[in-house]
């Protein structure tokens, strides 16, 4: 047992890097294999990225206790690449938020299309560097097992992937509602309700393979038979645990084969809705699993 160095904000902080590796993963795929048809969702997984790098550097910055002392200690991440794979994650991180501000400035200004499809591809390889990092730099952690799992990074790729298209998707509405001025090709398509449902529904099949995936890994990590697989199952952590299965990944996947059920007269609203909750849920478990996951490993190793 061992006292705990990362709590809630660390979490969050590894939440938000997968997350906005993933939304930029479903920004860039949208744009060079969708068309016009999906240029808002595009649109808005850019977004999402570039707000998730932001605020998930100032909840590390706030994590380590060094911003109020020595504001400019961030710039230490940057000095010992590729010795070091927090300098190695910075990079990586930076990177990312330098080609989703590009790829926001291009689509809100009508920049040139070649230009913003070479941007997507590096995008891509970004983005899921940065999805992988947030497993990666836990393995790297001397003395915890449970990290040093090869299932790890690639559980991370897979809920930044699920968590980034949720995100991506929930935005719409959101600011659609809550900011129609700044975001009228949102609105117009939210307005649109036939439209926007087929997109709501057509995504459902790509949050299922995702949903399904990741509760495979996730099975795989418990497999490693480490003492920590006790504190999820059995232990203190089960409740966090068991929370992060249900609402994160049972509850979603019911909703999501709810929908497939429904009749076409009967979706717009009922689409909305559910679609709508399943991705909050989503993103709570994908946080919780951040959390389970870093806790379990300090408690015990």
């Amino acid at each position: 047992m061992s006292e705990l160095t990362w709590g809630y904000m660390m979490a969050g902080y590894l939440f938000l890097g997968g997350l906005a590796g993933g939304a930029y993963v479903v920004s860039a795929l949208a744009d060079l294999f969708k068309g016009d048809d999906y240029e808002v969702l595009s649109k808005s997984g850019c977004l999402v990225t570039l707000f998730s790098v932001v605020i998930g550097i100032v909840l590390l910055l706030l994590d380590l206790k060094r911003f109020e002392v020595a504001p400019l200690v961030i710039l230490n991440a940057y000095r010992r690449f590729p010795a070091s794979m927090v300098t190695v994650g910075t990079w990586v991180l930076t990177g990312l938020a330098l080609v989703s501000l590009v790829t926001c400035v291009l689509w809100y200004l009508g920049g040139n299309r070649l230009v913003r499809k070479i941007v997507d591809v590096v995008g891509i390889v970004l983005g899921l560097s940065t999805a992988a990092y947030t497993g990666i730099l836990l393995s790297y952690s001397r003395g915890v097992p449970f990290w040093g799992s090869p299932f790890l990074p690639w559980t991370f790729v897979i809920s930044g992937t699920l968590t980034g298209l949720t995100m991506a998707l929930l935005m719409i509405p959101v600011a659609a509602i809550f900011m129609p001025k700044a975001f009228q090709s949102f609105v117009l398509l939210y307005e649109r309700k036939g439209q926007f449902t087929e997109m709501l529904s057509h995504t459902q099949k790509y949050i299922t393979v995702l949903i399904l995936t990741e509760l495979v890994l996730v099975v795989l990590e418990l497999t490693t038979g480490h003492g920590a697989v006790n504190l999820l199952l059995t232990g203190t952590l089960s409740w966090t645990f068991y929370t992060y299965l249900l609402l994160g990944l049972f509850i979603p996947l019911g909703i999501s084969y709810y929908i497939s059920t429904l009749k076409t007269s009967d979706k717009d609203g009922s689409v909305v809705l559910f679609s709508t909750s399943s991705y909050v849920l989503i993103l709570f478990g994908g946080f919780l699993l951040r959390y389970v996951i870093l806790t379990a490993g300090q408690i015990f190793h």
